[in-house]
Formats: C-alpha cells, sequence, structure tokens
C-alpha cells in the first residue's frame, strides 16, 4: 500500500515538471522540450510541426517595426497621396478623401470598411504588437496583454494595407485615361507602411509571444 501511495507521488510530481504540448492535428500529447533556433518538434503520430525554435532577440525586431509602422500610419494619413488634374481643376487625395466620398454617396458600409482596413486596422496592429513586444522584452506582463495578443491577430486579417497600395496603382491606371495624376509623398509612405506591414507579420511570432508570457507568469508565481 505504501509502494502504490509512493508511486502515485512520484507520477504526480513528475506530471506537475513537465508540460505536455497537443497536436493540433491528431490531438496526440508530446512532451515540451527546449529547442534550438531553427529545430522542430515533430508529432510522434502525424509529423505535424508542434514547435519551433526561435531567436531570443527575436521579438526586438518585431517592437522597432511596430514602433516604425506607428510613424509611417500616421505619415501616410496626412500626406496626399495623389493629385488627379481633369478640365483644368486639381484635387488632391488623402485616403480620408476616398472614405468621405465614399459616405457622401451613400456607400457608408463600404466607407466603413475602407476606414478600418486602411486606417484603423494597421494602427491597432502596430499598437497591439507594440504593446506586447514591450511586455516580452521587459519580461513583464502588462494589464490584459493576453487578450491583447489574440487582438493582434484578429486585426492582422484585416490589415489590408498591401492590398489598398495595389490599389492606388490600378486607380491611377484608370485614372490617367481620364487627366493627369501626379503622385505625391502620401504614396511613398502607403509604400513603406506595406513593407514594414509584411516585415512585422514575419518578425512578431504568436508562439514566442505565448513562451515569454509563460515564462513571466512562472517568475511571478
Amino acid at each position: 500500500m505504501r509502494y502504490h501511495r509512493q508511486a502515485m507521488q512520484e507520477l504526480l510530481s513528475s506530471s506537475t515538471s513537465e508540460t505536455f504540448l497537443q497536436c493540433g492535428i491528431c490531438k496526440a500529447g508530446i512532451r515540451n522540450k527546449q529547442l534550438a533556433e531553427n529545430e522542430e518538434l515533430h508529432c510522434a503520430r502525424c509529423s505535424y510541426v508542434v514547435k519551433r525554435g526561435h531567436r531570443a532577440t527575436s521579438l526586438q525586431p518585431a517592437m522597432a517595426m511596430a514602433i516604425t509602422g506607428i510613424f509611417f500610419v500616421i505619415l501616410a494619413n496626412i500626406n496626399p497621396i495623389m493629385i488627379f488634374e481633369v478640365a483644368g481643376r486639381a484635387q488632391e487625395n488623402l485616403i480620408i478623401t476616398g472614405v468621405i466620398q465614399l459616405s457622401n454617396q451613400g456607400y457608408w458600409p463600404i466607407a466603413l470598411l475602407v476606414f478600418f482596413s486602411a486606417i484603423a486596422a494597421p494602427f491597432l496592429y502596430f499598437i497591439s504588437v507594440l504593446y506586447v513586444s514591450i511586455s516580452c522584452c521587459l519580461m513583464k506582463r502588462l494589464p490584459y496583454v493576453k487578450q491583447i495578443v489574440n487582438l493582434a491577430e484578429l486585426i492582422n486579417a484585416w490589415n489590408l494595407i498591401p492590398v489598398f497600395a495595389i490599389a492606388c496603382l490600378a486607380a491611377v491606371v484608370r485614372l490617367k485615361l481620364l487627366g493627369n495624376v501626379h503622385w505625391r509623398a502620401g504614396m511613398l509612405w502607403i509604400a513603406l507602411l506595406s513593407i514594414c506591414s509584411l516585415l512585422l507579420a514575419h518578425f512578431f511570432d504568436k508562439d514566442l509571444v505565448e513562451e515569454r508570457l509563460a515564462g513571466i507568469t512562472r517568475q511571478i508565481t
């Protein structure tokens, strides 16, 4: 009886000291372990990649890209994208100009969609990533950081700045049939914002963020 009780205690202590991951495909349990950079942990049942090794400083570039992206969002919205001339009349166009014109013509659902995907979503995404990166780099659990991680992942799907940049190029091709189009600084900032957004999506690793936050929680407890 004493032997079984001791064996049960050893089993419980070993299970609490070790952490297990769950395969995203077959739901099998995989014992977690520390991985070197670019090393992968595969599921023994279906060979799915459950975890990848990361660089210890991989969130610092994400924080730098987030700060840069915030400035690019501001500059892209305060500078005109282009000047359109037709019949001797010229008009400067900002990102918000298209939102206002769609709203005035009664297409307010499309106006809201453009405003959110081209202005609000990029700004909120950069702010969210910056907040989470600061928490992980400083090894300090900031308020609601877990919820903001999920918010950043959700908003990233609506960050359509690269699509908006391509749409601007397509619009200029069509507008040149009607009049003269002159590029302005706003298009440069939109292009740089698109590149920054793509780089940030590469550097910001949610798995590493969750690992860092779990480590912070263990330090607190």
